[in-house]
């Protein structure tokens, strides 16, 4: 088996489908980060700044710039969360009403794509795609925590 070249061809299915969600995203005026920011605040009630930075991977200032210019754009606020320090998001009704026109787009072409695969194969492309990310992260941590 070519491993190389299998984590290859994985890879690239991984980002083109994020780059279908870019395409929205640019539609909108944002970010495919903003955007998967977006989504999750959509998610979860209680999401905060450091929920988001470890669900994306992303660093605490490219999130606290993005949360910047949602602010900006009034479509989310700050508000208290378990302590002083810790602040929860959520939409406003301009930040939900702008985020329910993406949704309206991106369920468009999910549904079409998870229709085409089917509802068995959706399934077991779903539980494979989570076992396998579950186990590289494992890996990858073991290997770079072994190296250290």
């Amino acid at each position: 088996m070519d491993y190389r070249k299998i984590m290859s061809r994985f890879s690239a299915a991984l980002n083109q489908v994020n780059a279908a969600y870019a395409v929205i995203a640019k539609k909108y005026g944002l970010s495919y980060n903003a955007l998967m920011v977006m989504y999750i605040i959509a998610e979860d009630e209680t999401v905060t700044q450091k929920n988001i930075c470890d669900i994306l991977f992303l660093s605490k200032s490219t999130v606290h710039g993005i949360l910047l210019e949602l602010i900006k754009n009034k479509y989310v606020v700050l508000i208290s969360g378990k302590n002083k320090k810790e602040k929860r998001i959520i939409f406003t009704n301009n930040g939900e009403e702008f985020f329910s026109a993406i949704l309206k787009d991106t369920e468009i072409f999910e549904k079409k794509v998870l229709d085409f695969i089917g509802e068995k194969d959706t399934l077991f492309f779903l539980e494979q795609s989570e076992r396998a990310a579950n186990y590289m992260l494992s890996k990858v941590n073991e290997t770079i925590n072994r190296d250290d």
